[in-house]
Protein backbone atom coordinates (compact mmCIF):
# COMPACT_ATOMS: atom_id res chain seq x y z
CA UNK A 1 0.00 0.00 0.00
CA UNK A 2 1.28 3.59 -0.58
CA UNK A 3 -0.33 6.85 -0.33
CA UNK A 4 -0.42 10.17 -2.79
CA UNK A 5 -1.99 12.95 -4.16
CA UNK A 6 -4.98 12.26 -5.91
CA UNK A 7 -4.43 12.06 -9.69
CA UNK A 8 -7.84 12.86 -12.52
CA UNK A 9 -8.13 9.13 -13.17
CA UNK A 10 -8.83 8.40 -9.24
CA UNK A 11 -12.67 9.91 -9.77
CA UNK A 12 -14.35 7.85 -10.83
CA UNK A 13 -13.04 4.96 -8.39
CA UNK A 14 -13.09 6.81 -5.87
CA UNK A 15 -16.59 7.86 -6.61
CA UNK A 16 -17.35 4.34 -7.12
CA UNK A 17 -16.08 3.42 -3.73
CA UNK A 18 -18.29 6.59 -2.04
CA UNK A 19 -21.60 4.30 -3.60
CA UNK A 20 -20.45 1.17 -1.51
CA UNK A 21 -20.35 3.25 1.90
CA UNK A 22 -23.45 2.29 3.15
CA UNK A 23 -23.60 5.68 5.63
CA UNK A 24 -23.56 7.80 2.87
CA UNK A 25 -26.94 9.46 1.64
CA UNK A 26 -26.68 10.21 -2.10
CA UNK A 27 -26.90 14.27 -1.24
CA UNK A 28 -23.39 13.32 1.07
CA UNK A 29 -21.74 11.19 -2.05
CA UNK A 30 -22.77 14.11 -4.11
CA UNK A 31 -20.76 17.18 -2.12
CA UNK A 32 -18.11 14.24 -1.80
CA UNK A 33 -17.52 14.01 -5.62
CA UNK A 34 -17.60 17.59 -5.85
CA UNK A 35 -14.91 18.07 -3.71
CA UNK A 36 -13.18 15.41 -5.42
CA UNK A 37 -13.48 17.19 -8.86
CA UNK A 38 -12.47 20.62 -6.95
CA UNK A 39 -8.97 18.82 -6.05
CA UNK A 40 -8.39 17.55 -9.02
CA UNK A 41 -9.20 19.97 -11.54
CA UNK A 42 -8.74 23.61 -9.39
CA UNK A 43 -6.55 23.08 -6.24
CA UNK A 44 -5.13 25.85 -5.56
CA UNK A 45 -8.35 27.93 -6.21
CA UNK A 46 -10.26 25.29 -4.15
CA UNK A 47 -8.19 24.91 -1.49
CA UNK A 48 -9.04 21.19 -1.36
CA UNK A 49 -6.19 18.49 -1.17
CA UNK A 50 -7.03 14.87 -1.37
CA UNK A 51 -4.60 11.89 -0.52
CA UNK A 52 -5.14 8.55 -2.12
CA UNK A 53 -4.21 5.21 -0.54
CA UNK A 54 -3.83 2.78 -2.91
CA UNK A 55 -3.31 -0.79 -3.06
CA UNK A 56 -2.04 -3.78 -5.29
CA UNK A 57 -4.51 -5.64 -6.64
CA UNK A 58 -3.61 -8.47 -9.12
CA UNK A 59 -1.37 -6.25 -11.66
CA UNK A 60 -3.18 -3.05 -10.91
CA UNK A 61 -3.52 -0.33 -8.13
CA UNK A 62 -6.50 0.28 -6.85
CA UNK A 63 -7.95 3.37 -4.41
CA UNK A 64 -8.55 1.27 -0.97
CA UNK A 65 -9.87 4.92 0.39
CA UNK A 66 -8.50 8.44 0.44
CA UNK A 67 -9.35 11.69 2.33
CA UNK A 68 -10.11 15.06 2.02
CA UNK A 69 -9.00 18.46 4.10
CA UNK A 70 -8.41 22.12 3.31
CA UNK A 71 -7.45 25.05 5.17
CA UNK A 72 -10.14 26.96 6.73
CA UNK A 73 -10.39 30.07 6.00
CA UNK A 74 -9.68 33.31 8.15
CA UNK A 75 -8.03 31.12 9.99
CA UNK A 76 -3.71 31.13 11.14
CA UNK A 77 -3.51 27.10 11.04
CA UNK A 78 -6.99 25.33 11.36
CA UNK A 79 -7.51 22.50 8.91
CA UNK A 80 -11.24 20.93 7.68
CA UNK A 81 -11.39 17.36 7.06
CA UNK A 82 -14.29 16.98 5.02
CA UNK A 83 -14.53 13.44 3.68
CA UNK A 84 -12.47 10.06 5.21
CA UNK A 85 -13.21 6.69 3.43
CA UNK A 86 -12.03 3.80 2.92
CA UNK A 87 -13.58 0.83 1.00
CA UNK A 88 -14.82 -2.03 2.93
CA UNK A 89 -12.82 -4.57 1.45
CA UNK A 90 -9.52 -2.98 2.76
CA UNK A 91 -11.52 -1.59 6.34
CA UNK A 92 -9.40 -3.36 9.26
CA UNK A 93 -6.27 -2.65 7.99
CA UNK A 94 -5.62 0.65 9.60
CA UNK A 95 -6.29 2.45 6.17
CA UNK A 96 -8.25 5.15 7.77
CA UNK A 97 -5.51 5.94 10.49
CA UNK A 98 -2.72 6.10 8.08
CA UNK A 99 -4.73 8.63 5.79
CA UNK A 100 -5.12 11.01 9.41
CA UNK A 101 -1.35 10.54 10.16
CA UNK A 102 -0.74 11.72 6.14
CA UNK A 103 -3.26 15.01 6.17
CA UNK A 104 -1.55 15.51 9.53
CA UNK A 105 2.23 15.89 8.50
CA UNK A 106 0.86 17.54 4.90
CA UNK A 107 -0.92 20.33 7.64
CA UNK A 108 2.07 20.60 10.14
CA UNK A 109 4.18 20.97 7.42
CA UNK A 110 1.97 24.21 5.94
CA UNK A 111 1.35 25.68 9.08
CA UNK A 112 4.91 25.47 10.55
CA UNK A 113 4.59 22.80 13.05
CA UNK A 114 1.04 23.56 14.75
CA UNK A 115 -2.41 23.06 13.31
CA UNK A 116 -5.84 22.28 14.45
CA UNK A 117 -8.10 19.69 12.83
CA UNK A 118 -11.68 20.51 12.62
CA UNK A 119 -14.78 17.80 11.78
CA UNK A 120 -18.18 17.74 11.59
CA UNK A 121 -19.65 14.46 11.83
CA UNK A 122 -23.43 12.99 12.59
CA UNK A 123 -24.81 11.26 15.97
CA UNK A 124 -26.19 9.01 14.00
CA UNK A 125 -26.23 5.47 15.57
CA UNK A 126 -24.79 4.31 12.16
CA UNK A 127 -22.31 6.67 13.00
CA UNK A 128 -21.22 5.59 16.12
CA UNK A 129 -18.06 3.87 15.12
CA UNK A 130 -16.98 6.88 12.86
CA UNK A 131 -16.99 8.96 16.02
CA UNK A 132 -15.16 6.23 17.92
CA UNK A 133 -12.67 6.36 15.20
CA UNK A 134 -11.83 10.24 15.75
CA UNK A 135 -11.66 9.81 19.06
CA UNK A 136 -9.18 7.03 19.19
CA UNK A 137 -6.98 8.98 17.32
CA UNK A 138 -7.21 12.06 19.72
CA UNK A 139 -10.13 14.13 18.89
CA UNK A 140 -12.40 16.06 21.30
CA UNK A 141 -15.65 16.99 21.03
CA UNK A 142 -15.65 21.00 21.02
CA UNK A 143 -19.83 21.04 20.76
CA UNK A 144 -22.79 19.83 19.25
CA UNK A 145 -26.15 20.87 18.19
CA UNK A 146 -29.14 18.92 18.34
CA UNK A 147 -31.25 18.15 15.43
CA UNK A 148 -28.73 20.10 12.89
CA UNK A 149 -28.95 17.40 9.58
CA UNK A 150 -32.64 16.32 10.19
CA UNK A 151 -34.10 15.05 13.57
CA UNK A 152 -32.73 12.99 15.50
CA UNK A 153 -29.45 13.74 13.92
CA UNK A 154 -27.23 15.92 15.99
CA UNK A 155 -24.33 17.50 14.68
CA UNK A 156 -20.42 16.63 16.70
CA UNK A 157 -17.80 19.19 16.44
CA UNK A 158 -14.91 17.78 17.56
CA UNK A 159 -10.97 19.09 16.90
CA UNK A 160 -7.93 17.91 17.46
CA UNK A 161 -4.69 19.80 18.14
CA UNK A 162 -1.41 18.76 16.41
CA UNK A 163 2.12 19.99 17.77
CA UNK A 164 3.50 21.89 20.13
CA UNK A 165 1.05 23.41 22.75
Amino acid sequence: MYFRPILPQDREPLAALLRRIENFIPEEIDVAIELIDEAILRPELSGYRCVVALETKGEEDVPAGYICFGRTPMTERTYDLYWIAVDQTFRGKGIGVKLLRAMDEVCLQASEGRAIIRVETSSKESYRGTLQFYLNDGFEIAGRIPQFYRDDDDLYIIYKALGPK
